[in-house]
């Protein structure tokens, strides 16, 4: 395969785990706009749960937290799954801002979001949600890098990370360091306290086909045994970041690259070679009038290329282009009446284009501006949250002027009350109005989609998709024993999916080859390579269960975690929704005395016999994993912990019910995680 062979894996990194050393000036987090005591649902990881989950793509990070799961594409493409929701329903930001690739065009195409340069990383659901309009309707996913520092630095600390994985001969490093007013050693701070504070960072990772249990059975049955044909993937990652912390607020700007080689294991003679350019620029002023408490303008620019190369000959065979950028101006004003909010502007514009054998969307440009405007009220001991978004898309592709452009005029609006039950006890009741421009497939797809073996047809006549959410939950916060259990369900009035098509009415999933043909039939169902899907739109209710208890006694060194999560979701006039995750259950418990640390995890996965029309069944799976590790302070504030982790302990096949390759491309078997967490 005509890619790079070697990498240097111990490299400057974004780990994202450092301590800093900090001054009491203004400080601004780089998140999303929620509180703790919102009334809306979400997952945060961070510090040692998110060193412990930390894979190669976002959607394997986070697979197993309530109610997330991933597309499983491969190890290379994962991209979160939420609630049955995925694609161009779950928004994928970086700092807040949406990272601008191509991962929500199609599963095999990777998100730029690497979990190792995140610090921590937030999904969201529920009312916050809403100041990103309907393409969040499934939920947001936030990795937050921290490459702005927001807070003054008055010394040098960083972290090191180093590790290798069994299963795919993976070798791992990364490396974060971050400082202000060069360390103490050469800039003073300035007569108003203002500080000059930095970051830079990189990572690079090199990793092998990886190994699949014994028993797993592939689609190509001349593939080998023993490991899944071109499952590597090789990326390397830099970036530096720099501000200006005072008292009147934080001016910023921070610059990252990442090139990334993958191969397809649905192709095992292609791979795809991306390379990302982001930056990104912050401006947070505290109090610049009487009437608002803070004002933020931040922005991303960002350059991505991805291109789909035949190993056997180095010829590009399809390129992707995404040029564009994300802009947010949010103000939170003094609180009128009881009433605090925060309203402001956003701006998305993107184009993105496609070229060569496999280009089955046209050039496109896409465009959102927005106004939104969401608030909250203590009534009493409750809380009542509300907001609304309005918007407007546009989608012109340029690349085929037969085809129409379109105009969406979207609204959302959104409706949220927390409710004290007894003592720490809380019930939640979140509504919310949701509107989606339809994507760029969804409208102009038509062509051959090998990664997913289809031939993918749009429909540029597609109106924008409506739904209505309801959400009740009840839990308590307070310890030894945390819980929440909740009920969901989105109704849409025009929800819209790829289907399998039967247009001869032969009973069989129709399959055609690159040209679009069909060329199967009731005798001969599997000829042709390629599965016909059309893009349809009809009535449909998604509506799903989720529980999470913990529970960590007094003086304990050990805590104990269950969680189980269903979703169902239906299409009037076709059945199942597609690619549903199934029932899940599983139970962990962590460890934590004087150096040694360690945790285990047992999660069930039920069959998923609900399915979409010609879609296969997916079975069972349990997967254990478990971690041991030792720690020991260096130095005042330094740590050093050597670990070791085992993943699907029991050597499972594993298929992913989300994935559209499920069939043929299983996750890795058995493997051991080793490496050394440094921060000093």
């Amino acid at each position: 395969m005509a890619r790079q062979n070697c990498l240097c894996w111990i490299a400057i990194s974004v780990s994202g785990l450092c301590s800093a050393h900090a001054q009491s000036l203004p400080s601004v987090t780089v998140t999303t706009p929620a509180s703790d005591d919102a009334s809306q649902t979400g997952t945060s990881l961070r510090g040692a749960e998110l060193d412990r989950r930390r894979a190669v793509s976002l959607g394997d990070t986070l697979d197993g937290q309530v109610g997330i799961s991933s597309s499983g594409f491969s190890t290379a493409a994962g991209r979160p799954v939420i609630r049955g929701q995925s694609g161009s329903r779950v928004t994928v930001a970086e700092n807040g801002l949406d990272t601008l690739d191509a991962s929500d065009i199609s599963p095999d195409h990777a998100v730029t979001v690497d979990p190792l340069a995140a610090r921590r990383i937030e999904v969201l659901r529920g009312p916050s949600t809403l100041l990103y309009g309907g393409n969040a309707v499934g939920g947001l996913v936030n990795s937050i890098s921290d490459l702005i520092p927001t807070t003054a630095l008055r010394s040098v600390s960083g972290d090191l990370l180093l590790g290798a994985d069994s299963a795919s001969l993976e070798k791992l490093g990364a490396v974060r360091l971050r400082g202000g007013n060069l360390g103490g050693t050469g800039l003073a701070p300035s007569p108003g306290g203002g500080s000059l504070n930095w970051t830079v960072g990189g990572f690079a990772r090199d990793a092998s086909d990886y190994r699949i249990p014994g028993n797993a059975t592939l689609g190509d049955p001349s593939s080998p045994s023993g490991r899944l044909p071109n499952s590597d993937n090789r990326s390397q990652g830099a970036s530096a970041g720099v501000s200006w912390v005072d008292r009147w607020g934080v001016v910023g700007l921070s610059h990252t690259e990442l090139h990334a080689t993958y191969g397809t294991p649905s192709e095992q003679s292609v791979y795809i070679d991306q390379r990302n350019h982001r930056t990104e620029g912050l401006l947070e002023l505290d109090q610049p009038v009487s009437w608002l408490e803070s004002l933020r303008v931040k922005a991303a620019q960002v350059r991505y290329r991805h291109q789909e190369i035949d190993a056997s000959n180095g010829e590009v065979g399809t390129q992707f282009d995404s040029n564009g950028y994300d802009a947010r101006l949010e103000a939170t004003y003094l609180p009128i009446a009881g009433i605090s909010g925060v309203f402001g502007l956003s701006s998305r514009d993107r184009t993105l284009s496609s070229s060569g054998a496999e280009a089955y969307i046209p050039s496109t440009t896409d465009r959102q501006n927005a106004a939104f405007f969401t608030a909250a009220r203590a009534l009493g001991d409750a809380r009542l949250e509300f907001g609304t978004r309005q918007s407007q898309a546009r989608l012109d592709p340029t690349g085929n002027p037969d085809l129409p452009m379109r105009n969406f005029t979207l609204s959302d609006y959104s409706l949220g009350l927390q409710l004290p039950v007894r003592g720490p006890v809380a019930l939640s009741i979140n509504l919310a109005s949701a509107q989606r421009a339809p994507s760029v497939p969804e409208l102009y797809a038509d062509g051959p989609h090998a990664a997913t073996a289809t031939y993918e047809i749009g429909n540029p006549t597609l109106d924008k998709e409506r739904s209505r959410n309801i959400e009740v939950s009840i839990g308590s916060t307070a310890t030894p024993l945390r819980w929440k259990a909740s009920a969901f369900q989105q109704r849409f009035e025009n929800y819209i999916a790829g289907f399998a098509t039967d247009v001869n009415n032969d009973g069989v999933a129709d399959r055609t080859n690159v040209a679009g043909t069909i060329v199967n039939s009731p005798q001969d169902p599997t000829a042709g390579p390629l599965q016909r899907i059309a893009y349809q739109q009809a009535p449909a209710r998604f509506r799903g269960l989720e529980l999470e208890l913990g529970w960590r006694p007094e003086n304990s060194s050990w805590g104990w975690r269950t969680f189980a999560d269903t979703v169902r979701g239906t299409v009037d006039g076709i059945g199942d929704a597609p690619r549903l995750p199934p029932v899940r259950v599983g139970v962990s418990t962590d460890y934590a005395s004087g150096p040694w640390t360690g945790f285990a995890s047992v999660m069930y996965a039920a069959q998923q016999n609900r399915t979409s029309p010609f879609e296969t069944p997916t079975p069972s799976y349990t997967r254990i994993d478990g971690e041991i590790a030792y720690n020991w302070k260096t130095g005042s504030a330094g740590s050093t912990t050597l670990f070791v982790a085992g993943r699907n302990l029991l050597n499972e096949d594993i298929r992913l019910s989300t994935s559209y390759v499920k069939d043929t491309v299983p996750m890795p078997g058995r493997s051991f995680y080793a490496g050394m967490r440094v921060r000093f």
